[in-house]
């Protein structure tokens, strides 16, 4: 089990919601899988598979948002709060990234794909919607090199901070 998903089931046990029925298919999981990363910026990961293995996109949703607004090109990319992340890696007030496409909504760190109809149900909450270029445009400060080298040099405390909930 990858930890996106392990994130997933400790969500689901902790706030009492049933995630799983929106899992990504099988088929839109392998197509987010092969997107292939900047080679400019990632040494270490090639493609999104890479960083979803390691946990790279825990903590990095803007990051994975823009390589899946890259992947989709109608996808809209979101920034806002999803109450479900409080107190995780690099979320401790919620904050969040996801990308819509055509009537439903694909987080990056849950691996969950929804119908936007669900969307406030399950406390996620738009603050501004990026433009198309900006949605798309990759950073060099923002990289999931970052992850790999703190993995690298403490890999215990790094797997620790992915399954972490401060309330």
């Amino acid at each position: 089990m990858i930890p996106s998903e392990r994130l997933r089931l400790l969500i689901e046990k902790i706030y009492n919601v049933d995630l799983e029925k929106y899992k990504w298919p099988e088929e839109l999981q392998k197509v987010i899988f092969e997107t292939n990363l900047d080679k400019d910026y990632e040494e270490y990961s090639h493609t999104l598979e890479d960083a979803y293995v390691n946990g790279f996109n825990i903590g990095h949703c803007g990051l994975t948002a823009r390589y899946l607004a890259r992947c989709f090109e109608k996808a809209a990319m979101h920034i806002g709060v999803l109450s479900l992340l409080v107190g995780t890696k690099r979320s401790t007030s919620g904050n969040h990234a996801w990308v819509e496409l055509e009537k439903f909504l694909i987080d990056p760190t849950l691996m969950i794909i929804i119908p936007i109809s669900k969307k406030e149900e399950l406390g996620y909450k738009t603050k501004k919607v990026l433009a198309y270029d900006s949605a798309r445009t990759l950073s060099e400060y923002d990289t999931y090199e970052n992850e790999y080298h703190h993995k690298l040099n403490n890999e215990e405390e790094f797997n620790d901070s992915l399954y972490q909930i401060k309330h």
